[in-house]
């Protein structure tokens, strides 16, 4: 059992893999690392995915520094496991009498029986140990393959000819749940341990986080995208939100305002200011929000050689226009003969910038670098860099650019760009898709680099390690700080109660509300039961029961005007139930007058 002073952290992603990157997982890794190095604090990656390549890719980002070692990766399979979970055996291996082995990159092994092939197998050595991946021969019908890490029977396939498959996920080398699909659709999920079948997968991980996921826990949602299992988690929650809740033309998504609206957990995040003002004016949040910026850890090393231009950036033109900035740099390019334009970076719109340059006869003067995993370098010998975007939810490749001495053009976009550059200081912002600002932009920047690099430290001061550091354990402290334990053997239940709701979770509010005025009837205390009542207002502005409870009793307990104000409140939410409720209770327009009259 933890001890009281332990403290465990899960961060849910949806997978892991080298088509997932960028800032936010960047950011999400980082964090991870940071809390991984607090005393007393099991960090826990918790993978919606289940199989050997997601090991595999975790493994991977440790050995490459991304990740601390002391982070855990657990599977919601993994994680969310029923007690005493009676789940069936794992399949069964072919007998076997020879084997071929045949040596290469892979080790291959044939097995035979009677001189005929029963089961083949490849083994590598990986990142998490030795995948091995078995093939059975003994039925024709299907195609069946197990894979193995270090001898753990971790995921099995098994393909008809008729389009099905059939994917099971193993858990201490037994079979969890199988998952069949179609011609790639998801047709059913048979979850073994449950005894349940399910039709799509967020039900399933619903029903495993609302039943078996670990309670004593600090969870942090990030995005949208995995914000569906908030309401079922029975712990303390934090959704951080990396990214824009409004689509390209400045629209809220009905999706993104629902589900940050029903947030039930503790707090919400976001990394910038910005971002917050503007959450709070277009969304109708429970949940407190507080910012906590990324940082970074570079600088600029002294003495360092700027002669070009640069940017640094996935080259997915809809949303980060790398194009424009080339239209922008051939109208001035002849201005300033001595700097190039270098785009580091790789993606889909690599093909359209070359035909682009070539377009332009700018080959010499425009050059595709290429990917770069030192994007610092680049920064550092770079006299600015333009970083054309259509929202950032933060921009790390901002904040190293400006850390780097490094002055920055960019959109003026939500969010990181307005959070962290000040135009005429350390940077220009133009409006998006204007190609002559940012061609002005580009020959002001270059014409005073020198005052736009001075102020380029002292404006991303605030977003050091140890800043970004205290931020995030003063929240995990607040949020301990929260932690109750309900004693049921307590003398006064009620008084339980209400000590229980001075630190309840949001989502167990409700419940120790309809506790503690069930307390306070049972003991004829009509004061506990009103203020019972008015926190129900507060947590169901859309009901209009607590609002009509607390009228009655108001005016039981003699507060007349505290009754009017609660008669106001209901006309101004519910005209129809007010114009029934005074229908009925006619006497209550005289108790309204009367009050009145006294004020």
């Amino acid at each position: 059992m933890a001890q009281p002073d332990d403290t465990h952290i899960i961060c849910i992603l949806p997978k892991l893999g080298a088509s997932v990157g960028g800032g936010k997982i960047n950011a999400i890794f980082k964090r991870m690392t940071l809390l991984a190095d607090r005393k007393n604090t099991r960090v826990t990656l918790l993978n919606l995915q289940h199989g050997c390549n997601q090991s595999i890719a975790f493994a991977e980002l440790v050995k490459a520094g991304l990740l601390d070692p002391r982070v855990e990766h657990r599977s919601i399979h993994e994680l969310c496991v029923p007690d005493g979970a009676n789940m069936p055996e794992a399949p069964v291996l072919p007998a076997w009498d020879d084997a071929k082995t045949a040596k290469g990159k892979k080790e291959r092994v044939t097995y035979l029986k009677d001189g005929r092939p029963v089961m083949r197998a490849t083994t590598e050595q990986t990142a998490a140990g030795v995948l091995t991946t078995r093939r059975l021969l003994m039925d024709p019908t299907r195609n069946i393959s197990l894979k193995y890490l270090d001898d753990i029977l971790i995921e099995s396939r098994e393909a008809y000819g008729d389009g099905f498959v059939d994917k099971v996920a193993f858990v201490d080398g037994h079979p969890r749940c199988r998952t069949r699909r179609e011609n790639g659709a998801l047709v059913e999920i048979t979850d073994f341990a449950l005894n349940r079948t399910f039709k799509d997968e967020v039900a399933h991980h619903r029903i495993l986080a609302l039943r078996h996921f670990p309670q004593d826990t600090i969870v942090f949602i990030d995005g949208i995208t995995s914000a569906y299992l908030s309401r079922p988690i029975p712990a303390r929650k934090v959704l951080f939100l990396h990214a824009d809740h409004r689509n390209s033309s400045g629209k809220i998504v009905p999706r993104s305002r629902s589900l940050i609206e029903a947030f039930d957990g503790d707090a919400i995040v976001t990394a910038t200011h910005v971002h917050k003002e503007r959450l709070e004016t277009d969304v109708a949040h429970t949940v407190p929000i507080s910012v906590i910026p990324h940082y970074t850890d570079v600088a600029a090393p002294p003495g360092a050689t700027r002669k070009d231009i640069c940017t640094v950036s996935r080259l997915e033109l809809t949303g980060k226009p790398v194009h424009q900035c080339i239209e922008a740099f051939v109208q001035v390019m002849h201005q300033i003969p001595d700097t190039n334009y270098l785009i580091y970076g790789s993606g889909l719109g690599e093909a359209r910038l070359q035909q682009l340059i070539e377009h332009h006869d700018c080959a010499d003067r425009v050059i595709l670098m290429g990917h770069t995993a030192d994007a610092v370098k680049v920064f550092s010998e770079s006299l600015f860099s333009l970083a054309p975007t259509m929202t950032e939810g933060f921009g790390l490749a901002l904040l190293e650019s400006l850390s780097s001495d490094c002055p920055v053009i960019s959109y003026d976009v939500d969010y990181g760009p307005r959070e962290l550059i000040h135009s005429g200081e350390n940077g220009e912002l133009v409006q998006p898709g204007d190609i002559n600002a940012i061609a002005d932009a580009i020959l002001k920047v270059h014409a005073n680099r020198t005052r736009y690099t001075a102020n380029c430290a002292q404006s991303v001061e605030q977003y050091s390690f140890e800043r970004y550091k205290k931020r995030y354990h003063r929240l995990i402290d607040d949020l301990m700080s929260k932690r109750f334990y309900f004693d049921l053997t307590a003398r006064d239940l009620k008084a339980e109660t209400l000590r229980a709701l001075d630190k309840a979770q949001a989502q167990h509010r409700d419940r120790l509300l309809d506790l503690y005025i069930h307390q306070c009837h049972l003991s004829r205390d009509l004061g506990g039961m009103y203020h019972g009542f008015q926190e129900k207002i507060a947590l169901h502005p859309k009901d209009q029961r607590p609002i009509v409870r607390c009228i009655w009793l108001s005016r039981r307990l003699g507060r007349l005007v505290e009754c009017h104000a609660h008669l106001d409140l209901l006309a101004q939410r519910f005209p129809e139930q007010h114009a029934q409720f005074i229908q009925r209770f006619p006497d209550f327009l005289e108790l309204t007058d009367a009050v009145d009259d006294l004020v």
